[in-house]
């Protein structure tokens, strides 16, 4: 962590390891461009295998980069991505990795703001998600989104355009539908760009 730097996430325990105790840190550029170095040392195809195994890579040298002790942030908790890899599970990985981007969201937002643009080919894919044919990561990582914005669209807290209709909550104990049917045929994807 950088001097004066007070941005960081705690992580305390992981389901299967309570005794794991460690802050995460945001990275400065220049280990930022390190893990895509340690990712592009590996040796593999460029197939969808071989590119999920360099991301992977990727997210171990992030969390190596980022994980400190929470009482000094200048004290790496891994000596590098091999000791990640022989420390967590490979779904600890994905864990830390996912709450590494939330603290870096939640301390730069600005750097995700989406334009208008942005924002409408986002609302046009999302009508027309295949729920049914996302992967485990992906209906995962919808399910957490859903469930971090569920109090604000059912209170009508955000503003805009955005359409609560299909998410609205009938009964305490109902949890909200999905909001939009699938409307493709097997296989269709249209980009987010269209």
């Amino acid at each position: 962590m950088r001097e004066g730097q007070a941005a960081g996430d705690i992580i305390e325990g992981l389901p299967n390891k309570p005794e794991i105790r460690f802050a995460l840190v945001p990275l400065t550029d220049g280990e930022y461009l390190r893990s895509l170095q340690i990712a592009d040392q590996m040796q593999v195809s460029g197939n969808e295998a071989g590119i999920l195994a360099q991301n992977h890579r990727q997210q171990q040298a992030i969390i190596a980069f980022s994980a400190r002790e929470i009482q000094d942030f200048q004290q790496f908790v891994f000596t590098g991505p091999d000791q990640v890899g022989e420390a967590l599970e490979h779904h600890e990985v994905n864990f830390v990795y996912d709450r590494y981007l939330e603290m870096v969201a939640n301390n730069s937002p600005s750097l995700y703001m989406l334009s208008d643009e942005e924002i409408d080919n986002l609302k046009k894919a999302w009508e027309r998600i295949g729920w049914n044919e996302l992967s485990g990561s992906q209906q995962y990582a919808a399910m957490r989104f859903l469930l971090s914005i569920r109090d604000d669209l059912l209170q009508g807290s955000f503003s805009g355009s955005l359409s609560t209709s299909n998410l609205t909550q009938t009964s305490e104990n109902e949890i909200p539908a999905s909001p939009a049917e699938p409307s493709q045929k097997d296989g269709e994807r249209e980009s987010l760009s269209a």
